[in-house]
């Protein structure tokens, strides 16, 4: 009796260990693959422009050195896509990688409006609402800018800077002017007073066959092709209902239209080679920007990449600059399962004012940084412009 009751014992504690062996070894498994595992759940893969592929591995390292500073439990990695590159390469990229937020301004080739709509619409993009976004992080932007994330009234970027209105400025070739001893105080959002300008700079500079009057830039939105005035046709996809639209029928841009024909008729308007800028062979450039200090970085930067003298230029404001939809300066969130991640890393450089700083203009470990990237990343409400001379 006594050897029985002892071998039934013995029994249950053998089985206990073996319960115990078991689930140690499962311990030790899960704890093993635990270690072996590869982080991709905590790494946040980020699509942006090549703008920034020549300091990629730095500002990577210094970000995620910020974001484990700060608390946070993700890591980024950048992806360079080319300047321009083609629809269907980020369709094949998306389907063969992960990735989790994507820079919404690149350059779609073929897609003129070259905006997040190209993305919506093959569904990479996840509709976001205030709640997920955040309170902090939505009241860092005013109720304008969200308005210009949105399709459908449903939100699908987060904003790097706000969409209030950029100044629309004539910039002008300082060594043109002064050459010349012009004097452009009479100048006026007007087109037609260009004219007279124009038609002098175009004379005198007639022998320089790489000199460029006007440069085509804000022309190729109102009149691509530089043809006869014809009736344009818009159609408005990002409506619930497409509407078509003739954009003629706006007074203001028809009259800038026949304009700028006219300027090309007469050859002072022409497309611009890769050195035009930097060697400073023209007299008028149209553009827009938030500031005319952020213009006059963008062609220094042009001419300090090329070995060239910064340009000395003029600027002269002639109104604000609209767009119906944000054509840059947001990163949208790609759908994928992994977007409470995303929207954490968007959240800390929103609103963490050194970690935007950090992305927006360098410091001393990382140096310079590109002006654009001013426009692609952290928060433009700080404000903080930080010289690096």
């Amino acid at each position: 009796m006594e050897r029985k009751k002892l071998v039934k014992v013995c029994g249950v504690v053998i089985s206990f260990l073996g319960i115990i062996g078991i689930t140690y070894r499962e311990d030790l498994k899960k704890g093993y693959q635990k270690i072996k595992e590869p982080d991709n759940q905590k790494e946040v893969v980020w699509i942006t422009e090549s703008s920034i592929k020549d300091i990629q591995d730095e500002m990577e390292a210094g970000l995620n050195k910020l974001l484990e500073k700060k608390g946070c439990c993700y890591k980024v990695k950048f992806v360079s896509f080319p300047m321009e590159t083609y629809e269907d390469d980020v369709k094949k990229y998306l389907s063969e990688n992960s990735a989790d937020i994507l820079y919404s301004n690149l350059r779609v080739v073929g897609d003129d409006r070259n905006d997040f709509y190209t993305f919506y619409k093959n569904n990479y993009l996840r509709k976001l609402t205030s709640d997920e976004i955040g309170r902090k992080l939505y009241g860092e932007y005013s109720e304008a800018t969200w308005k210009t994330m949105q399709i459908n009234g449903d939100i699908y970027g987060i904003p790097a800077y706000s969409n209030e209105g950029n100044g629309l400025y004539y910039v002008l070739n300082n060594n043109i002017l002064d050459k010349y001893h012009l004097d452009i105080s009479d100048i006026t959002e007007d087109l037609k007073s260009l004219s007279p300008m124009l038609e002098y700079v175009a004379e005198q500079e007639k022998e320089n066959t790489s000199f460029v009057p006007i440069l085509p830039y804000e022309y190729m939105i109102y009149a691509p092709g530089y043809t006869e005035l014809l009736d344009v046709i818009r159609i408005k996809e990002q409506e619930e209902i497409p509407r078509a639209e003739n954009i003629l029928e706006n007074e203001q841009i028809r009259n800038s239209v026949l304009i700028l024909n006219e300027f090309y008729k007469n050859g002072y308007l022409r497309e611009a080679s890769e050195s035009t800028i930097v060697n400073g062979n023209f007299f008028i450039n149209i553009m827009y920007a938030d500031a005319p200090e952020l213009l006059q970085e963008y062609f220094d930067s042009l001419c300090k990449d090329a070995g060239k003298p910064v340009l000395k230029l003029k600027f002269v404001k002639i109104g604000e600059h609209y767009t119906t939809y944000r054509t840059g300066g947001m990163n949208s969130v790609i759908a994928n399962g992994n977007e409470d991640a995303a929207l954490e890393i968007l959240r800390w450089v929103t609103t963490d004012k050194e970690i935007s700083d950090y992305l927006k203009y360098g410091n001393e470990e990382l140096g310079n940084v590109p002006v654009m990237m001013q426009w692609m990343f952290g928060n433009d409400r700080w404000c903080d412009f930080v010289s690096k001379d």
